[in-house]
């Protein structure tokens, strides 16, 4: 079997294998394969909503379908700054424009700013994990509730600490 059938077979809360990937396909698979799993929440921590793998089709129809499934699901997404995502056709800026009550844009607080990395939790089993938020070097796990327990953890203090992106928000005129 190659890594994209081991990704695809891959299921939240149940796969222990941790995945290593290295490409932008790798981790598009990987983040929908989780995404597409999600049954309460996605929480983002990127530079800036990585276009290069977070703005994709189907991973777009991940997170519709989340949001749609029940009023208690949540999408937080928190970026280092906005700058990049201006002017930008991001699949996710879209969905958070049209779905506000359930999709959730922070800016990161200017104390974090250093923090090299940047992760994507699902629920309370799934973390993808890339050391340098530079670099494609990813870990995947779809069943670390202990991991994503302690990240959890982290990206709630960040996120308290943190702006809401209000240059993104739609006018309803």
């Amino acid at each position: 079997m190659s890594l994209d059938d081991d990704l695809l077979n891959a299921e939240l809360g149940e796969t222990n294998d941790v995945f290593r990937l290295s490409r932008v396909g790798e981790l598009k698979l990987a983040s929908y394969r989780m995404f597409a799993q999600a049954k309460k929440t996605i929480d983002i921590f990127s530079y800036d909503l990585d276009p290069r793998v977070l703005s994709d089709r189907e991973i777009e129809q991940a997170v519709l379908t989340l949001v749609k499934r029940s009023r208690h699901s949540r999408v937080r997404m928190l970026v280092f700054e906005t700058t990049a995502l201006q002017g930008v056709d991001h699949r996710l800026i879209s969905l958070l424009q049209s779905f506000s009550s359930y999709i959730t844009l922070k800016v990161l607080s200017k104390n974090y700013q250093t923090i090299p990395f940047s992760f994507y939790l699902v629920d309370d089993a799934g973390l993808i994990y890339r050391s340098n938020h530079n670099e494609l070097e990813t870990q995947v796990f779809f069943n670390e509730k202990l991991k994503v327990k302690d990240y959890q953890k982290q990206f709630d203090e960040m996120w308290e600490q943190s702006r809401i992106a209000s240059e993104f928000r739609t006018l309803g005129i």
